[in-house]
C-alpha cells in the first residue's frame, strides 16, 4: 500500500534534486516517488520522453535529509550524469544474449551439427557475464561520481555515498555477497564500499574533488 508523503519531506527532496542536477549539469530531470520501491531508488531511461527520470521509493521520505536519501538519489542522477543509460553496448549484449538462448536451445532440436547448439549456449552466456561485469563497474563509477556530486554542494560526499552502502550491507543476503560479484548486475555492497575506500579522490568537470 503506497503512502503519501508530507509536503516537507517532498519540498526537501525537490530542493536536494534540483541542487544535484545542477551539479550534474542536466538540463532536465523527472522524479518521482512510489510505494513500490520501499527504500530503494532506480534510474530510468523512458523512450517516450527525453528527460532522465529517478523513481524515489516512499520510505526513503522519512527523512529528506538522511544518508541513505541524499546518497541514494545522487547514486540515480550519477547514472545519468555519466551516460548509463544512454549507450548502445548494453541493450546490443541483451539482445545477443536473448536471441542466442533461443537459438541454441531450438538448435538442440534442429538436424545441424551437434556443436552449434552448446558454441549459441556459450555465446550466450559470453554475453551475460558480459552484461554484468558491465553494470556493475557502472555501479562502482556512480558512487564515486556520487561523492564527487555531493562534495561539490559542500556536503560530506564520501561519509553520505558509504552510510549509505553500510545500509545495504546490513540487508544483503549472503549467498549475494558470495557470488555477485560474478553473476550479479550489482555489486555485493562490502565490494562497493571497499572500492569506494581505495578512492583517494574524485573527478567533476575536470576539477579534483576530496573527501
Amino acid at each position: 500500500m503506497s503512502r503519501i508523503a508530507p509536503a516537507v519531506e517532498v519540498a526537501g527532496l525537490a530542493d536536494l534534486v534540483a541542487a544535484l542536477r545542477d551539479a550534474a549539469r542536466l538540463p532536465g530531470l523527472l522524479v518521482y516517488v512510489a510505494g513500490e520501491l520501499g527504500d530503494n531508488a532506480t534510474a530510468e531511461a523512458r523512450p517516450c520522453g527525453s528527460a532522465p527520470v529517478v523513481g524515489v521509493g516512499a520510505d526513503l521520505l522519512d527523512d529528506h535529509r538522511s544518508p541513505e536519501l541524499v546518497g541514494s538519489v545522487a547514486h540515480e542522477i550519477a547514472h545519468h550524469a555519466l551516460g548509463h543509460l544512454s549507450g548502445w553496448l548494453v541493450p546490443a549484449l541483451d539482445w545477443l544474449y536473448i536471441w542466442t538462448c533461443v537459438a541454441g536451445i531450438m538448435s538442440a532440436f534442429l538436424p545441424v551439427p551437434g556443436w552449434i547448439s552448446p558454441a549459441l549456449l556459450s555465446l550466450a552466456l559470453a554475453a551475460r557475464l558480459c552484461v554484468s561485469w558491465l553494470r556493475r563497474a557502472a555501479e562502482f563509477a556512480a558512487d564515486r561520481h556520487a561523492v564527487a556530486l555531493l562534495d561539490s554542494l559542500g556536503m560530506p560526499g564520501r561519509q553520505i555515498v558509504t552510510a549509505m552502502l553500510t545500509r545495504d550491507l546490513a540487508v544483503e543476503p549472503i549467498w549475494y555477497a558470495m557470488v555477485g560479484w560474478l553473476a550479479g548486475t550489482h555489486p555485493p555492497a562490502h565490494a562497493r564500499l571497499r572500492r569506494l575506500a581505495d578512492a583517494p579522490s574524485f573527478t567533476l568537470h575536470g576539477l579534483e574533488v576530496t573527501s
